[in-house]
């Protein structure tokens, strides 16, 4: 990696120089870093001198401006002698003048997962002023430099300009924004090169799944329903994880055909809804012992997820997995065959007792 440089990193009054100095921590691959480096303001290179592979005196046509802060820097990807890759950025800031600008921002901004030329990215402080517009490049990799490291909240916005204006509007173009203490510059952290920004959609469909089991033996005739929030009620509220107290104006909305995708589940107690559009949604998943597609509070076992999960734009949900108690209807088939057992011999009992009655009668007579 590159340890150190004439003039030095950071430093001011370096005056009208013709020459920058790299140096290294071992033998680096010349080409490769001859191909990685850049200088901005970009300067005319009139000669490079190496030293054992370690050293590299980079001579300019030009002395450089006064009251200037220059950026050397090698892109990742440069190797070794030993050909292996670098993955860090090696940035060398200094000023001709007094005034040193050696703030770096730089990562990676895509949309949907992949570069998009028609990205944007602009990044503004907190008192609104904006300095600057730039685009990625075409792997969607992007730099920003000669900031001020004074500690000042920073927001960078990338956007979709999906009518090509390159101006920002909210209401109309795809955006993701950073604002957080990742782009808060000091001198003690005055750079941040890994920043990753991803733009989607805001009406991307997301996932959502699970899994679940019963205590009974065979998971079948099952059905998943997902209903949106905008369905609930005003002075509707709903019991968190209790579908049986289930507000009847609300039930009776949700029960309405088409108001809810549904699914059925048949097997191996595993859910999967795709293409479901991002928002709040409550969950509802029950037996359906009478197969007529409507959920009987009374009488059907149920779990009901009241949270209401929030699915973001392109996200995916993975609920927790959850058993439904199905009644056990052995026991009470049981006591039924032994109450008609009893009843059985009651009635035997009682037509012994009529006809013992009945032959007692004919004697006395």
């Amino acid at each position: 990696m590159m340890t150190g440089s004439w003039p030095a990193d950071a430093s001011t009054g370096s005056g009208a120089l013709t020459s920058i100095t790299l140096s290294f921590s071992e033998a680096v691959d010349r080409v490769s870093v001859l191909e990685q480096l850049r200088i901005e303001p970009p300067r005319v290179v009139r000669g490079v001198r190496w030293q054992a592979d370690t050293l590299l005196v980079l001579t300019f046509w030009d002395p450089l401006p006064a009251d200037t802060t220059f950026a050397v820097y090698l892109l990742p990807g440069w190797t070794d002698r030993h050909k292996v890759a670098q993955s860090e950025w090696q940035i060398l800031s200094f000023a001709t003048g007094d005034s040193l600008l050696p703030g770096w921002l730089g990562g990676k901004v895509t949309f949907r997962g992949s570069a998009n030329p028609a990205m944007h990215l602009e990044l503004s402080d907190s008192t609104g002023a904006i300095h600057g517009v730039i685009r990625p490049d075409r792997k969607g990799e992007f730099y920003i430099r000669q900031l001020h490291v004074d500690g000042r909240p920073l927001s960078l916005v990338a956007w979709q300009d999906a009518d090509g204006d390159s101006l920002y509007d909210p209401a109309f173009d795809f955006a993701d924004t950073l604002s957080d203490s990742t782009l808060i510059l000091t001198r003690a952290q005055g750079r941040a090169l890994k920043l990753t920004m991803n733009v989607i959609d805001p009406n991307e469909p997301g996932e959502l799944s699970g899994g679940f089991s019963d205590s009974d033996s065979l998971i079948a005739n099952y059905q998943l329903r997902l209903y949106p929030d905008s369905l609930r009620f005003e002075g509707d509220s709903l019991a968190a994880g209790n579908a049986a107290l289930l507000p009847d104006s609300l039930l009776d909305s949700l029960l309405v055909a088409g108001e809810a995708p549904s699914l059925w589940l048949r097997e191996a107690g595993q859910f999967k809804y795709d293409g479901l559009a991002p928002g709040a949604w409550w969950l509802l998943l029950f037996k359906d012992q009478v197969p007529d597609s409507v959920w009987s509070p009374g009488e059907e076992p149920a779990h009901f997820e009241a949270g209401p999960l929030w699915l973001t734009p392109g996200g995916t949900i993975s609920a927790p997995r959850f058993e439904i108690q199905v009644p056990d209807t052995s026991a009470a088939e049981t006591d039924s065959t032994n109450a008609a057992a009893v009843d059985s011999t009651k009635a035997a009992a009682a037509d012994s007792s009529s006809a013992a009655s009945a032959e007692s009668t004919g004697d006395d007579g």
